[in-house]
């Protein structure tokens, strides 16, 4: 019989890193027998701060046992009424993603690098709904892009992805309808953790990293954590960069088994090359005008660079008042500055490919806290868990951009980058400014039998300013919303727990039209009812299907050759079915299986020719597995991992002029332990298939990720 209370204590593993409630329980025997023989008792961090790293720290293995992603006051898995994978530490170790898009590829749902080889971002669709730079949040605080500032976190700072599908208004605010990305920082531990690694791989790409955590004061209250990486490198692209440098810190202070407090802050540079989008012969120009080289999609010219400076500083405090009362608090401040110039590619003619130069200079920043009250009680003989609170969020990003409309032609018969483009005329200077404030409510309800019931409503107020700088105009809009979700979920004994659930959400649009008007604010309501279930501890199987609908669905408008303004359409409908399996499957063998079949139309539209059209970047059957063997019994010390992913053919705009073909890549990841070192053998798109990210109307098409192959040792202090 499988069916057990939510976890109450953190895994913790010999070496520091959490593991699992059977060290904690060695670890304190070993301090009463040390305290027998009159030795010192080992401190352990607080009872408090255990409890919260069972539903945000470090999980082992592939199923992770509990969130507080989907239910704020953090619920086992099974009882969240909503769709929901989170992306362990183990499989972060195994797979070592360079970029948060890879790190979630074989989550259901998630159609990842929706923009092929494109580094300025990281860039997915969920369940149809193209999004990635509007659904990531870091430690359940936004961290979305304002313009062309994206606030990219790297997957070496985390510990986890949560993936919540479907929205999320009650719980996050204004958030769009595919769901939401919540990053998990990586937090100070109480027992020593110290690791080193140095990799080597493809593009002449090297990197250096470190890990190091400890308690750092005698009576065991204090712990801190530093993190950092330095890579140096390029992408398949010529003339390119890929480099990045970030310090990360924690500090956590557990003065008593009621009271946390962490702080977390960070340093990045990052030096990133643009999307590239290469005419294709007979769809962008006449195939009589000549073929293109073979490399002509790697091409890009000297004036290209997309450089970033980025800074953050947060905290989360968690108080117990007891009687049931706890307060928490996150708070987070961000600044990225980014340089960002590009050469792009616009039209086609008798006479040649067409460019032009354009250069944006932006500083954005960012502010954003949540304050709740948890109260837990009994309730008409259930464990009751209500959470009230205010959060708030602030974004400003002032563009500077230029542009003037020069346009460089590159011949057919020499198409080559070698000329010097100059820096074009200031065009623009805009600031946008979004305030939201939001009060919410979250109820979850758990009975005795096995049913739990969650509930929650919302109410936000927002407000977007675009501001002309040059010519000191500005255009205001507010708005507010109202959002609620309901859900029911029973756990039976034998393992299976079926769910149904209603969520609402909402998201402010930011930008403008062609013309400088204010985007509308686009609104999403979902139906969802789901089966999961868990055999064993470590193994769980669900399954689901959905109806997703959201109004003013932002696209980018064409007619716009910058790329920086929008249109809008009515209604999009999203419905479909996923499965997912993960977690231990045999004695020796863990990993993932996914699979999503999706069914998206445009229901509503002012422009009668969308109508019947599908979703731009919604593929209609998506195929994900990936799997983890322990083959000690063969070599010791020998772990294999191998997956496979399959994306179907989908449209990239609302218009549905053409097709991204379907695509099929494999990846493989091979480690060796051997005492304190580790080996690890990493290839991506292990066959290099030639494959497009992305094929848009009248633009080209994007290059996917050929071979990457990368070497690392590492080693545990």
């Amino acid at each position: 019989m499988t069916h057990f209370p939510a976890p109450r204590f953190p895994r913790r593993s010999l070496n520091g890193i959490l593991a699992g409630c059977t060290a904690i329980c060695s670890a304190a025997l070993a301090a009463q027998s040390a305290q027998a023989q009159d030795a010192a008792p080992m401190e352990l961090p607080s009872i408090l701060l255990r409890y919260e790293l069972d539903y945000s720290g470090r999980v082992d293995g592939y199923l992770a046992p509990a969130t507080e992603t989907g239910v704020k006051s953090g619920v086992p898995l099974s009882e969240v009424p909503q769709s929901i994978s989170v992306v362990t530490s183990t499989e972060l170790e195994a797979r070592q993603p360079d970029e948060v898009e890879d790190a979630i590829a074989y989550v259901p749902g998630i159609t990842a690098s929706t923009w092929g080889t494109d580094d300025r971002f990281d860039q997915f669709s969920i369940r149809g709904f193209d999004m990635g730079t509007n659904a990531l949040y870091r430690d359940g605080l936004p961290q979305k892009a304002l313009s062309f500032s994206a606030f990219s976190t790297d997957p070496y700072m985390i510990d986890r992805v949560d993936v919540l599908r479907g929205p999320a208004g009650v719980l996050y605010g204004s958030n769009d309808a595919g769901g939401m990305v919540n990053l998990v920082t990586k937090r100070p531990v109480f027992d020593r953790l110290a690791e080193g690694r140095l990799s080597y791989g493809s593009n002449n790409t090297a990197e250096a990293a470190f890990d190091w955590s400890d308690t750092v004061s005698a009576d065991g209250t204090m712990a801190a954590r530093v993190t950092g990486l330095l890579r140096d490198g390029e992408t398949e692209v010529h003339n390119s960069e890929n480099d990045r440098a970030f310090l990360a810190g924690g500090f956590t202070w557990a003065p008593t088994d009621n009271t946390t407090l962490t702080l977390l802050g960070h340093v990045q540079k990052d030096a990133k090359t643009p999307l590239i989008m290469a005419p294709i012969a007979g769809e962008d120009f006449d195939a009589a005008f000549g073929p293109l080289p073979d490399d002509y999609a790697y091409r890009q010219s000297d004036y290209n660079h997309f450089k970033t400076t980025q800074e953050s500083l947060g905290w989360a405090l968690t108080h117990r008042f007891g009687d049931g009362l706890t307060y928490n608090q996150r708070v987070r401040f961000a600044h990225q500055t980014t340089d960002y110039a590009h050469l792009d590619y616009s039209y086609a003619d008798a006479a040649g490919l067409n460019y032009y130069a354009f250069r944006n200079d932006e500083d954005a920043r960012t502010v954003g806290f949540d304050n709740n009250i948890e109260w837990e009680t009994q309730l008409f003989g259930a464990e009751n868990s209500v959470i009230a609170g205010l959060d708030y969020q602030y974004s400003r990003v002032d563009v500077t951009q230029y542009y003037d409309g020069t346009i460089y032609t590159l011949p057919y018969s020499n198409p080559n980058f070698n000329f010097t483009v100059a820096d074009p005329a200031l065009s623009s200077h805009d600031r946008t400014t979004y305030r939201e404030t939001g009060v919410y409510v979250q109820d979850h309800l758990k009975f005795s039998n096995g049913t739990a019931v969650t509930a929650g409503l919302r109410y936000s107020w927002f407000e977007n300013d675009a501001t002309d700088l040059l010519a000191g105009t500005t255009s205001s809009q507010s708005d507010s919303a109202a959002t609620g979700m309901i859900g029911v979920t029973h756990e039976f004994a034998n393992g299976l727990t079926p769910y149904i659930g209603y969520s609402e959400g909402f998201i402010q649009n930011l930008g403008t039209t062609i013309s400088g008007q204010t985007l509308d604010p686009s609104k999403s309501r979902q139906w969802e009812a789901g089966l999961r279930y868990q055999p064993t501890r470590d193994l769980m199987f669900s399954g689901t299907v959905f109806d997703l609908r959201k109004t003013n669905v932002k696209d980018y408008d064409l007619s716009d050759p910058t790329f920086s303004s929008f249109t809008q359409v009515g209604e999009v409908r999203s419905r479909g079915f996923e499965f997912e399996a993960r977690g231990q499957l045999a004695a020796n063998l863990q990993g993932t299986l996914s699979y999503t079949y999706l069914d998206s139309e445009i229901t509503q539209s002012s422009d009668a020719s969308k109508l019947g059209n599908a979703n731009a970047m919604a593929p209609s059957h998506q195929l994900a597995l990936w799997l983890d063997y322990d083959a000690s019994a063969i070599v010791k010390g020998l772990t294999v991992g191998a997956g496979l992913r399959y994306t179907a053919e989908s449209y990239a705009t609302q218009d549905n002029l053409r097709i991204t073909p379907s695509n099929t890549i494999a990846d493989m990841a091979v480690t060796y332990e051997a005492r304190n070192f580790d080996v690890n053998l990493n290839v991506s798109n292990l066959f290099d298939r030639d494959y497009y990210g992305v094929c848009y109307d009248g633009y080209g098409c994007a290059k996917g990720e050929g071979r990457v192959i990368k070497v690392s040792l590492s080693r545990q202090f």
